[in-house]
């Protein structure tokens, strides 16, 4: 796709499906605020590109409201009861796997969609989910990117049996062919009567008999457990700039770490190799701090809120070595702006593209990988415990400067934290608009692989890897009254706005 702006009064919607972003623009136009037209258009995505942003996965949200307060909701699943380091070692392996029944937390993705619109939507739960049911049920255009994802994915999905039957016999190979998914829309049926249904109803019955039958141990008392909360997101200051971002069990605290060290320096061109040098120096320090000191609030050693504190990075520098971030995964984000000001910066994912690859049949909820952000060594805030939330990937930015607010975010898995520090650094350092900040070459350091990965456009060292894209991006603006839209030629989408 080209890249996309569109701008209006009545607000805008930019997500990496179009049929999405015209789902959400269509309820700010009924009268919906941001939040509301976040739950409808996050739930599209559920059914549009399953295998990054499905219900088997998790969802974490920034709301600015009108007022200028930022709240964050965490829609993280946690750790099954049954799902111990002795369990894992115990079935001959050295670490949790990539994908199968021991992969999956609890699916929180519902649970803090919920959460989000029970705190601050104003219309009717129902009248949000109907969109995505009617969308599941009547079909759609397969997706270049869910057509995509089936070639690569296809033997992690074959196999699971469930994945084979719900999954590879239930959709189309070619983009633009139409497809339907019955099983979620009878799971979407139910969740507009009940907006927990999948936690306690049929589907949670359903999962824990299909989990036991190949060798799972999530459990329906683990699904009852699961729900949404309110967090106090972190705030710091950039050159000027107030910036947000989401607070532990994510990476978010990585970003503003990244933003810190980024200030004492003196940026050299934009598309050089001595940035991302510069970038690439600093992110191996920040992800230090993040791999020791980050994961479940609950058993870091350092307060995030003080870890979010530029003294507390300085005095951290040094002192750990990484151990090492697992392969990156995928997301979708998407933001939202409403008439009066409100901003929503959403994002969801099963982490791997399909998540664990395992699929409930009957309700086709494809199950996230998030356990994968657990390590097996004792003592750290990452360590796997039952009932712990892992250390997520995902986060998301607000940005504000006098009358300018600006929410943006991008898929990429580790990778997430050095693409904020370009959008943010676009902006602020090289007075990019934002539709250019979020369309601009980038390049950055893979963690997992320590090389340098560059997208065409910048200046590539021969040793770094050419690849054809990093990350899909979707940015709205507000500016005074005027509300503006902006997506990523990497995705497919486009904004839609509210007159």
């Amino acid at each position: 796709m080209a890249k996309a702006s569109a701008e209006s009064l009545g607000g805008t919607v930019a997500s990496e499906e179009s049929i999405a972003s015209y789902i959400g623009a269509g309820i700010l136009s009924s009268g919906g605020n941001a939040v509301d037209a976040a739950v409808a258009t996050s739930l599209a995505l559920t059914v549009l590109i399953p295998h990054l942003g499905g219900v088997g996965g998790d969802f974490f949200m920034l709301y600015r409201s009108p007022e200028g307060r930022v709240f964050f909701v965490n829609g993280s699943g946690f750790a099954p009861r049954r799902l111990t380091r002795e369990e894992v070692l115990g079935r001959g392996l050295q670490e949790i796997p990539e994908s199968g029944p021991l992969s999956p937390t609890t699916p929180g993705y519902l649970a803090g969609l919920y959460h989000s619109w029970r705190s601050f939507g104003t219309m009717e739960w129902a009248s949000l989910v109907k969109p995505a049911r009617l969308l599941a049920s009547r079909g759609f255009p397969l997706p270049p990117s869910t057509a995509r994802s089936l070639k690569l994915r296809r033997e992690c999905l074959e196999a699971d049996p469930g994945s084979r039957e719900a999954v590879l016999k239930t959709l189309p190979r070619e983009e633009g062919s139409p497809a339907r998914l019955p099983g979620l829309a009878a799971l979407l049926s139910g969740v507009e009567e009940d907006p927990l249904y999948l936690y306690q109803g049929e589907p949670a019955e359903a999962l824990e008999e299909y989990l036991a039958s190949i060798g799972g141990v999530m459990g329906a008392e683990d699904l009852a457990g699961t729900r949404g909360f309110t967090a106090e997101p972190l705030y710091s200051e950039y050159r000027g700039w107030k910036v947000w971002e989401m607070p532990p069990n994510t990476q978010g605290v990585t970003t503003l770490h990244l933003l810190m060290l980024l200030e004492e320096e003196e940026l050299p061109e934009p598309f050089s190799p001595e940035r991302v040098d510069i970038l690439a120096g600093l992110a191996r320090m920040a992800y230090s701090i993040r791999d020791r000191y980050v994961g479940d609030p609950r058993y870091m050693p350092i307060d995030p809120h003080e870890l979010a504190r530029k003294e507390t990075l300085l005095k951290l520098l040094g002192q750990e070595e990484s151990n090492g971030s697992k392969a990156t995964g995928d997301t979708t984000f998407f933001a939202v702006a409403d008439r009066e000001g409100g901003i929503v910066a959403g994002i969801q994912s099963l982490f791997y593209p399909w998540g664990s690859c395992v699929t409930e049949p009957r309700f086709q909820v494809t199950l996230n990988n998030r356990a994968r952000g657990f390590t097996l060594k004792e003592g750290l805030p990452s360590t796997l415990r039952p009932g712990a939330f892992p250390l997520h990937t995902l986060s998301s930015v607000i940005m504000e400067q006098r009358e300018r607010v600006i929410a943006l975010g991008a898929s990429g898995g580790h990778l997430r934290p050095q693409q904020h520090a370009l959008f943010v650094t676009n902006i602020v350092d090289y007075g990019m608009n934002v539709l250019d900040a979020i369309n601009a070459p980038r390049a950055v350091w893979d963690p997992g692989r320590g090389e340098i990965l560059c997208e065409e456009g910048f200046g590539c060292r021969p040793s770094w890897r050419k690849v054809e894209r990093i990350g899909v991006a979707n940015a709205v603006e507000v500016a005074g009254s005027v509300k503006r839209g902006y997506t990523d030629m990497r995705g497919d989408g486009l904004p839609a706005v509210a007159p």
